[in-house]
């Protein structure tokens, strides 16, 4: 069925990508604080989703929205001006959604939101994979952003008028990141998931088609959170060795099959957005050749370590 879905922040990296593959199939409106070349038939307006009024106005007639709009941690910001963007838009964004009669609201929310970065180098993960049942413990503004704004989202849903699917991607690879990844250079500073530690990824084209099933699944189960992750991690080291090297600590595996079968395998479990969303990753990482399609029926992914 094809739906009229808003998308903020729809000019921004990811957004691009995410309207994109929304616009194959849905009617798509882009609100973006700065304008931008869309694809053919997509409506863009000027929008800051720090203006609540400006907000509701541009949701009229809008059956879903994607929220992408925020500070990113790459992008040198106040710690208060992430903030108040991150979490005041979010509840606009919300707030405005409810207002203007829509359902379904899909949100990015961000890997950071579970603490397990830069900002607590000494907080070992509780357990491996991390799913959706691992404590969130951010303690930058960035990370706490955006768990308040799944917070947001939950309240929003107990009122009983919204959906809210909360996707939480890893660090995206877009293809200015790859020298990064490869270790060349610090990207201009871009630490969404900083080097040495988690080493999680997604391609920007699998994280838009994330959002695409979250958009189109049913039903809904009021709030739900995914972790969108590829099935590997871009280092050449084991993940469970090399974390618990970083941390100096004995990390506790509950998939030993997983690491056993797949030693480079992600931080984060991606299990529930395969089960939920019918969604795979289509990309693996390769030191050499960066990141690499899978072949075809490739199930699961060879993930051996050289």
């Amino acid at each position: 069925m094809k739906l009229r879905v808003a998308i903020t922040g729809g000019h921004g990296r990811l957004g691009r990508f995410v309207t994109a593959a929304l616009a194959a199939i849905h009617d798509v409106r882009v609100l973006d604080q700065t304008g931008g070349p869309t694809p053919p038939g997509v409506e863009s307006r000027v929008v800051d989703v720090r203006d609540l009024a400006a907000v509701q106005a541009a949701l009229e007639g809008i059956e879903a929205v994607v929220h992408l709009a925020a500070i990113d941690r790459s992008v040198p910001a106040p710690d208060e001006d992430v903030f108040r963007t991150n979490v005041l838009g979010t509840w606009n964004v919300m707030y405005a959604s409810e207002l203007a009669g829509v359902r379904r609201v899909l949100l990015c929310s961000s890997t950071a939101a579970s603490g397990l970065d830069h900002s607590n180098p000494k907080m070992p993960p509780l357990y491996l994979p991390v799913d959706e049942a691992h404590a969130l413990r951010p303690a930058d503004a960035y990370g706490l952003s955006k768990r308040l704004g799944e917070a947001i989202a939950e309240a929003f849903v107990q009122r009983g008028r919204l959906e809210v699917l909360a996707l939480r991607p890893a660090f995206i690879a877009f293809p200015e990141s790859l020298g990064f990844m490869r270790g060349g250079g610090t990207m201009g500073g871009d630490r969404s998931e900083p080097l040495p530690y988690l080493r999680a990824y997604v391609s920007p084209e699998d994280c838009a088609r994330a959002f695409l099933a979250a958009l189109e699944l049913h039903p809904y189960r009021g709030f739900e959170a995914f972790y969108i992750t590829a099935d590997d991690s871009f280092a050449e080291e084991p993940t469970v060795r090399r974390l618990e090297t970083l941390y100096g600590a004995t990390i506790a595996v509950r998939d030993t099959e997983l690491y056993r079968h797949a030693p480079r395998a992600s931080v984060f479990s991606n299990g529930r957005a395969k089960e939920r969303l019918g969604w795979r990753p289509g990309t693996r990482w390769e030191a050499r050749a960066g990141l690499r399609p899978d072949p075809p029926g490739a199930e699961p992914l060879d993930l051996k370590t050289k």
